[in-house]
C-alpha cells in the first residue's frame, strides 16, 4: 500500500509512499483528498453494507475504477498532473488489479483532458 483515504477522511500511509519524490507524494495525497472529498468511502461503504456488492460485483468494480479516475481528476485540477504521471510510470503499465483501472487507462484518461 501507497495510501488509502478512511471512512472517517484521514489517509494513511504505506511505507512506499516515502520512498516517493515530494512531487509525487504531493500527487498521491491529492488523489486521496479526491476521494475524501467525493466520499468514495462511504459509498463503498453503503454498497457492502446493503449487499450490493455481492449482487453486482462487476457493478461494483466498475464503479470502484470511475472513482479512482475521478480521484485522478481531482489531483490533476488541482495542479498535480506531472506529480502524478511520474508516480504512475513508476507502475507496471499493464498490471491489473480488481477495482483498479489500469495505469495505461489512467494516463490516457490524464492525456484526453
Amino acid at each position: 500500500m501507497i495510501a488509502r483515504s478512511t471512512l472517517w477522511g484521514t489517509i494513511q500511509y504505506g511505507e512506499s509512499f516515502f520512498l516517493l519524490s515530494e512531487r509525487e507524494q504531493r500527487a498521491v495525497i491529492a488523489h486521496e483528498r479526491g476521494h475524501i472529498h467525493h466520499k468514495h468511502a462511504w459509498i463503498r461503504f453503503k454498497w457492502i453494507l446493503t449487499f450490493r456488492e455481492i449482487r453486482d460485483w462487476k457493478g461494483f468494480l466498475a464503479m470502484c475504477e470511475a472513482q479512482e479516475l475521478e480521484a485522478d481528476r481531482y489531483a490533476i485540477d488541482r495542479g498535480h498532473t506531472a506529480g502524478l504521471i511520474s508516480f504512475l510510470l513508476r507502475l507496471s503499465l499493464h498490471t491489473k488489479s480488481d477495482g483498479y483501472p489500469t495505469v495505461r487507462q489512467r494516463l490516457e484518461a490524464i492525456h484526453v483532458r
